[in-house]
């Protein structure tokens, strides 16, 4: 009896699993609700404000909305900023997409890192492997951008990742420059 409780359930998880990996079609692109009325210019250049734009285009999710869900608070004092959140969004229907931002218009400490991130576009901390990060053009706010289902040592710039990405970098790079 035991056997075939144990043979259903794996049936059903195997039926599970491979419905969620081999579904074809349309990638799944969380757009979260966006105001297409608003422009760069609608929003001062705080980063509260860059938080609200690229909710606003549909990037992340709106900071007003489920505040104990759509954002955490990063430990951004490890990295010299004076503000962080991560967001974490969905792409081709899993959470594989994470957005940190960060605020060095009033750094806490000139540091390392936003100087690394400056020369090399990446830095580390803490001992864990490095991660690519973006400045914007004003130099006032960092993204680290990550994304499984982009092979970042050769990315595929044709995928529909890659091209979500280069969207929301495009936008991020571009907030008051």
């Amino acid at each position: 009896m035991k056997r075939i409780i144990a043979l259903i359930l794996c049936m059903g998880m195997l039926a599970a699993v491979s419905s969620g990996c081999m579904g074809a079609g349309t990638p799944q692109i969380t757009q979260y609700p966006t105001d297409a009325s608003k422009e760069m210019k609608d929003y001062k250049d705080t980063f509260g404000d860059l938080c609200k734009y690229l909710s606003a285009k549909g990037y992340i999710n709106a900071l007003e909305e489920n505040k104990d869900k759509s954002y955490n608070e990063m430990k951004y004092e490890l990295v010299g900023a004076s503000n962080g959140k991560k967001f974490l969004c969905t792409m081709n229907g899993a959470n594989n997409v994470t957005i940190e931002l960060y605020d060095f218009s009033k750094p806490a400490s000139p540091d390392e890192v936003y100087n690394k991130v400056k020369k090399d576009g990446k830095f580390s901390i803490l001992e864990i492997d490095e991660v690519n990060a973006y400045l914007s053009d004003n130099g006032k706010y960092m993204m680290v951008y990550t994304d499984s289902g982009i092979n970042w040592s050769d990315p595929d710039k044709n995928s529909d990742n890659y091209k979500r990405f280069d969207e929301i970098l495009k936008a991020f790079k571009e907030f008051h420059k």
